[in-house]
């Protein structure tokens, strides 16, 4: 299991902080603004981690800041490692938020306009261009109006030197590499300084991140389980106690209380006691 980053250690960047500072709605709405070079008067459910899911036997996702306006419903995320399934997954995501924001038996002209937003820190698609903007259209006839009122929108935070725009470019290099340059990114920075010094911030983070462990390790085991069903032979995997172990050894080296980690990972005090032994 990979080990989980030290809640000091944390930046805007990454997955949880980002999502917590964008819980702001104002922080939010301006960060939409600069994006995508429109005015916003207001946001409303600025919510983060929003939790889309709505059959048991889907696939269900998670979205990092999940916004609307009067006509618009925003996906923003943020990507630091290339998966290599970008495309897949903006195609994912549309249809998962176009079935939660139409109520059943609406029709598809009442579908809001949807933006879906990847802050990626690579090149996704290795051009070398700042933003890639992707629209649906004909092949035969680019004159040709889809019409589907989806825009999805991939910033190569990595290009942020090729942007004429001040404050994208400043945007964009704090997300690439914490460099604050500007009234807004300082702000950022700022809060991301402040959310560190919340009691219960830290409990938070370590909760989200054991949950966000236990969603991998299931998807392992069932891929296990069904490679069984094939008569692959799959590496054995250690289960559920090994990796609250880990997690444990983890929260040791952050020196958090004994009871305290026991609660996180479902182990006794004593079994805390005997791991801290070996750290």
């Amino acid at each position: 299991m990979a080990r989980i980053k030290p809640f000091e250690e944390l930046t805007f960047h990454d997955d949880f902080m980002f999502g917590v500072i964008m819980q702001d709605k104002a922080i939010c709405r301006e960060a939409l603004e600069c994006l995508l070079g429109i005015k916003i008067d207001r946001i409303e459910y600025a919510e983060p981690q929003y939790s889309a899911d709505p059959f048991y036997t889907s696939h269900g996702i998670r979205l990092d800041v999940y916004v609307q306006d009067e006509s618009r419903i925003y996906d923003v995320e943020i990507q630091n490692r290339d998966w290599q399934d970008l495309g897949r997954r903006t195609r994912y995501y549309q249809g998962m938020m176009d079935t939660d924001s139409l109520l059943r038996g609406e029709p598809y002209s009442k579908l809001k306009d949807s933006i879906i937003i990847f802050l990626c820190r690579f090149d996704p698609f290795k051009k070398g261009i700042p933003c890639y903007t992707v629209r649906r259209m004909c092949l035969q006839d680019s004159a040709v109006k889809i019409d589907d009122g989806a825009l999805v929108q991939v910033f190569n935070c990595e290009a942020f030197g090729q942007v004429k725009d001040q404050k994208l470019r400043a945007f964009l290099k704090y997300v690439q590499n914490g460099t604050a340059e500007t009234d807004f990114t300082r702000r950022l920075n700022k809060m991301v300084e402040a959310k560190k010094q919340i009691e219960g911030m830290k409990k938070t983070y370590l909760s989200w991140s054991l949950h966000d462990h236990d969603v991998r390790m299931e998807g392992r085991i069932e891929g296990r389980q069904e490679g069984r069903k094939e008569g692959i032979t799959i590496g054995r995997t250690e289960g559920a106690t090994e990796k609250a172990h880990e997690a444990a050894r983890n929260m040791l080296a952050d020196k958090l209380p004994y009871d305290k980690i026991a609660q996180y990972t479902g182990l006794s005090v004593t079994q805390v006691e005997q791991l801290a032994t070996q750290v």
